[in-house]
């Protein structure tokens, strides 16, 4: 997009995601809870979390080198003078993450009234949840049953680690409603729908938006 040492010398990229919030929900967590997490599918995203290898200059140096390609969702860069490519293969690889086809959403049952949001089961009256309250809740022990807290954490990881759309993150409600089967909920391919909202984010950049200081990128930014 920029010739070879005419890119812009912006400060970093804008991370939605924090890592002080994972670390908060880390230290939430009873051990073997914390043990559950780390031999699931998002085992890999909490490892690389305890050692971050991301920061938001070196992101900078990267994002504005991207190339404009034809592939909707493959992301190239150049780096130390040769291309470099981002697919879903790469991000499998880095992060662990089952990044199989998405599932064709199912058919709306004919009565859905007759069965309860999860939402109301999980978060009763609250109209919206963010992730630093679901945390607090986890940390003063406001969710006492292990699966409940499991899926508190799960959704903590889906909403702010993988999906994250704003510096205070909420719960996805969307996914609350898909974690009332748990077992469902970790054989999801939260890779392969991960990763697609990253590219998405990264190719829509410009030349302008590039140039700016602070560059913003949805989504999970620390898997370049």
């Amino acid at each position: 997009m920029f010739a070879t040492g005419e890119e812009p010398l912006g400060e970093r990229v804008n991370s939605y995601h924090k890592l002080k919030r994972t670390e908060l929900l880390i230290e939430a967590l009873e051990p073997d809870e914390l043990e559950f997490l780390r031999n699931s599918t998002f085992g890999k995203i909490l490892a690389i979390e305890e050692n971050p290898p991301f920061s938001g200059a070196f992101g900078q140096y990267v994002v504005v080198r991207l190339q404009k390609v034809n592939k909707k969702y493959e992301v190239w860069f150049i780096f130390a003078g040769s291309p470099v490519r981002m697919s879903l293969r790469e991000f499998a690889i880095v992060t662990g993450l089952n990044c199989r086809k998405i599932p064709e959403p199912t058919k709306k049952r004919k009565t859905p009234l007759k069965e309860k949001l999860y939402w109301n089961e999980l978060l009763g009256s609250l109209k919206f949840c963010t992730v630093d309250t679901a945390i607090d809740m986890l940390k003063k022990k406001v969710v006492k049953s292990k699966e409940a807290r499991i899926k508190f954490a799960c959704l903590a990881i889906t909403s702010s680690i993988l999906f994250p759309s704003s510096h205070t993150p909420r719960i996805i409600p969307e996914h609350l409603e898909l974690i009332r089967d748990l077992d469902e909920f970790l054989a999801f391919p939260w890779g392969r729908a991960s990763y697609q909202t990253l590219a998405t984010s990264l190719i829509s950049k410009d030349e302008i938006a590039l140039s700016q200081a602070s560059v913003a990128i949805r989504d999970y930014v620390d898997a370049i």
